[in-house]
């Protein structure tokens, strides 16, 4: 009798689960028998999914309070509540993108236009947190590795990275508690940085003064949000939530929007920034202050500023570091398109984009996440 009892509940569990799922397919238009949407649906469709994470996170905390490892991938939390994550990048998809950049670097050429990598920084390449907790780690390689293989061909880049660290900056001053992104201060200093390189390679005169610490006013809100590697392992056995800092100019700015379905938007800085979560009352394992920059910002979409006549345009191949950069970066800068290979669904092809659009400049901007589909470029 207790078996079939079991059984029973067993079957109703799991009739809940796929009607749940379902549910969550039908609303969300996703495609529940592709692969790389498999979890991520389960995870979302799970009844009481939120209590049943809260639990587990509890039960971590007694078990593993300061280390989570999920499959090859392991994550140290600080004695701040400090999320660092330590991997291994993919080999064969590091070879994938030293063909894949050599040839975007050629289709630029033979088009007239300048090409440069941008190379990000992420947690996943700690020189410190390896050697410390034993973890074998071949970020540091990759990284290393890849950024020769530029000089060798003769791509020009920029190592944010390197600039940071040159600057005394670490990685708690550069990336969230709980969040893989980084934060609204280094996506400013990256435009800087950006600005500063494109007019020493390539002889432009890009006005990067706009772009200086006493040109914008900062508005920090203190624990705000929850981050997504935080979410992936549960507040309970995270404890901490990350503050977020607000940035603006203290001038006049005028930005018009170019959406892809061709509608258009005109305004000053904040129409590129989503402020209404910034009062709290939030969902902490949905809302992304991270993403309230460049809200809605899709693929290719044209950020046009109305005060600068430069006449430059660019084009950024972007990831999603870029969304607190592009922000600051059109303020020194006519036209700025963003092009990610993650959403881009134009039948043209990035190549094809690049030889009719006549850019000055294209720019790969990518932090080492070595994800496969975001170097398929035709």
């Amino acid at each position: 009798m207790c078996k079939k009892i079991y059984a029973t509940c067993m079957l109703l569990v799991s009739f809940l689960v796929m009607l749940a799922t379902m549910r969550y397919c039908i609303l969300n238009k996703i495609n529940v028998f592709k692969a790389e949407h498999l979890s991520r649906v389960l995870e979302s469709a799970f009844p009481c999914k939120v209590l049943i994470k809260e639990i587990y996170g509890a039960s971590n905390r007694v078990i593993s309070p300061n280390e989570k490892i999920d499959g090859n991938v392991v994550t140290i939390k600080h004695p701040d509540g400090f999320l660092e994550t330590i991997s291994n990048a993919k080999t064969d998809v590091i070879t994938k993108a030293k063909s894949k950049v050599v040839e975007l670097n050629s289709v630029c050429k033979k088009n007239g236009t300048h090409f440069s990598y941008f190379s990000y920084p992420s947690k996943s390449n700690s020189k410190t947190m390896p050697t410390e907790y034993g973890i074998e780690t071949n970020y540091e390689w990759a990284r290393a590795d890849f950024l020769s293989f530029l000089n060798q061909n003769k791509i020009d880049y920029l190592d944010v990275r390197t600039l940071l660290e040159n600057d005394g900056f670490c990685v708690k001053d550069i990336f969230y508690k709980t969040d893989h992104h980084w934060n609204t201060s280094s996506g400013l200093y990256a435009a800087k940085a950006i600005t500063n390189y494109m007019n020493d390679t390539y002889g432009w005169n890009l006005d990067s003064s706009l772009l200086s610490k006493d040109k914008f006013i900062f508005t920090t809100y203190k624990n705000l949000w929850f981050g997504e590697t935080g979410r992936s392992l549960s507040r309970t056995w995270v404890n901490t939530l990350d503050d977020f800092t607000y940035i603006v100019p203290n001038y006049d700015t005028s930005i018009t929007l170019c959406y892809p379905d061709g509608k258009r938007r005109t305004g000053d800085f904040s129409i590129m920034v989503d402020c209404s979560g910034y009062s709290g009352n939030v969902d902490y394992y949905t809302y992304s202050a991270h993403y309230s920059y460049a809200k809605g910002m899709g693929s290719p979409m044209t950020y046009h500023n109305n005060q600068v006549k430069n006449g430059k345009k660019i084009l950024i191949i972007k990831d999603s570091f870029s969304v607190v950069v592009i922000p600051f970066l059109i303020l020194t800068n006519s036209d700025i398109t963003v092009w990610d290979m993650r959403v881009d669904k134009t039948k043209k092809g990035l190549y094809k984009f690049i030889e009719d659009n006549g850019f000055d400049i294209v720019l790969l901007a990518y932090t080492d996440f070595w994800r496969e589909d975001m170097w398929n470029f035709n």
